[in-house]
């Protein structure tokens, strides 16, 4: 039986196959074992010397599983937006095809690492996955959706290691076993056939020991085999890390109420419901707020801009005194030139202001309009009230209580803000989200899941507070101690501690990055090096 690829509707649907793999590994399906196999169709659909061919199925598979991780764009665009439903659509599409270069890149680099310099695709491809994965986190202001990595958050066991080396360090892990299983499934399949030279047409990994077309089948080069042991001791390695460090107990001896108001974002910014709001959270707060420690509100939970509303926010300002507890909510606030900041408040026990913060990493399109004094008519393309500045600094808000790190939206999903506000001193981590622009699609579940690995990353508690779900307290090891459900009104005491305490990641940064493309570099010098001397 040979096994090959030569009708074309079944090589594009090797890469579909893995866009589809890809998107069940990620909130709210997670079933994370399948990352391991999720690139495996992909990496069979590929072609040796066919560099071309390569990225499109790269870029095929990237189209499939990014439309499936944010088609909640048009939602958020046009339901809520204030923008109409094809050019919703055509920013989704937008979105979707740049993010989906990324894996484009990553087939057709790694095949032509193969190609012309006999790099294996075993060796280059996962260092080469986690730098694209990174570039794509900075880069036109950096859009860290769904990586790899975060696949793994119900496995907790795993995920330890992040508070070392970082969430890319998982990512690697993930592709590298995805390429030794797939070379093991073909030494298996070949061994089976014998040396009828029956076997798999179309990959690329002919050069790496492993013939895959009908011809005589070589031995696997022995570094496969020290790789595939390396990677399978690092993997079981950051296991057992991860099993210690989930035995010592993340006792808390604050108490921290959230109050989810679950206000609708058609009627957020009503006049007529602004009122309503404001009851919601006063009443919450009084009846779950007493003995707490601090009481905390989501993002905008105040519905106006709060240094304008000089009687409605004396009431406000009240709470925390009434209560004899900290108050922190989130509200639009205008700075001395009259701009405005989606910024969020901390008042003491006192009823005095402890500090403020302005959201630093703002959204664009959602929260401002980027590049908006060359090109005028982007700001047809931004969502209706995205009209807003940065914050100056990630620095916690120092309180009675102790240094809050804050963290609004979508901030937390990427880690280097995280890492800067712990260096900065903060205690505890507090993330203010309004995820009621995505209604109940699976775009909150991704966005709580960014928020676990925050929490073991800096070694801190994660207090969130989201309008409308999913609000939670998650502890220094990624356990989610609280938690609500999406759209209901709610009101959940827990507890937390303060930590001072920083882990090797808070320290170093992603010096995984650095160190996988130094690897990347040392492995194609070496194989130049070797090329010129056999010319030689």
């Amino acid at each position: 039986m040979t096994f090959t690829i030569q009708n074309s509707k079944f090589k594009i649907a090797l890469p579909v196959f893995s866009g589809i793999l890809l998107i069940l590994i990620q909130p709210p399906v997670s079933l994370f074992p399948l990352a391991y196999v999720s690139l495996i169709p992909l990496i069979h659909s590929l072609k040796t010397n066919n560099i071309r061919h390569n990225f499109l199925m790269g870029f095929i598979a990237g189209v499939v599983s990014h439309t499936g991780h944010i088609y909640w764009v048009v939602i958020a665009m046009n339901r809520y937006g204030g923008i109409d439903i094809y050019t919703s659509v055509l920013i989704m599409l937008l979105l979707v095809l740049y993010i989906s270069l990324y894996i484009g890149c990553f087939t057709a680099s790694s095949s032509y690492l193969e190609s012309k310099l006999s790099v294996p695709l075993f060796l280059s491809a996962p260092f080469i996955w986690v730098i694209l994965e990174y570039i794509r986190g900075i880069f036109l202001t950096g859009f860290p959706w769904s990586f790899l990595a975060h696949s793994q958050h119900n496995f907790l066991t795993l995920i330890q290691v992040a508070s070392v080396t970082g969430t890319y360090f998982l990512s690697f892990l993930i592709v590298a076993i995805n390429f030794i299983l797939y070379r093991l499934f073909i030494m298996l399949y070949r061994k089976i056939q014998g040396s009828r030279g029956q076997g798999f047409e179309g990959s690329s990994e002919t050069s790496a020991g492993v013939a895959l077309g009908p011809s005589t089948p070589r031995p696997l080069d022995p570094c496969f085999y020290v790789y595939a042991v390396i990677i399978l001791a690092l993997f079981a390695a950051s296991c057992i890390y991860g099993y210690n460090r989930l035995q010592a107990a993340e006792a808390g001896n604050l108490k921290a109420v959230i109050i989810q108001g679950n206000i609708r974002q058609d009627v957020k910014w009503d006049e007529s419901f602004k009122i309503r709001t404001i009851n919601t959270y006063l009443q919450k707060s009084g009846e779950a707020g007493r003995n707490a420690d601090i009481v905390i509100w989501p993002e905008t939970a105040m519905p106006f801009v709060f240094d304008d509303a000089i009687h409605v926010n004396k009431f406000i300002k009240e709470v925390p005194a009434a209560l004899q507890t900290s108050l922190l909510f989130g509200a639009v606030s205008k700075d001395k030139k009259g701009r405005y900041r989606n910024s969020a408040y901390v008042y003491g026990n006192d009823g005095m202001l402890a500090g403020s913060y302005s959201k630093v990493h703002l959204v664009p399109f959602g929260e401002y309009t980027p590049l908006i004094s060359y090109f005028p008519f982007l700001l047809k393309l931004t969502a209706a009230g995205g009209d807003f500045v940065p914050g100056e600094s990630h620095k916690p808000i120092a309180t009675p209580l102790g240094k809050i790190g804050i963290l609004i939206c979508y901030e937390g999903a990427f880690p280097s803000i995280t890492v800067e506000t712990v260096r900065k001193g903060a205690q505890v981590l507090v993330n203010l989200t309004n995820d009621a622009w995505y209604d109940r699609s699976s775009a909150p579940y991704q966005h709580l899941v960014f928020y676990i690995f925050r929490a073991i990353e800096a070694d801190r508690y994660v207090l969130r507070a989201a309008n409308t779900g999913i609000s939670t307290i998650i502890d220094p090891r990624g356990r989610i101690k609280e938690q609500t459900g999406l759209f209901v009104e709610s009101a959940f005491a827990g507890m937390f501690s303060l930590k001072t305490e920083k882990t090797p990641y808070v320290t170093y940064g992603d010096y995984f990055i650095l160190f996988s493309f130094l690897c990347l570099l040392t492995v194609c010098a070496s194989k130049m090096l070797r090329c010129k001397g056999q010319k030689g």
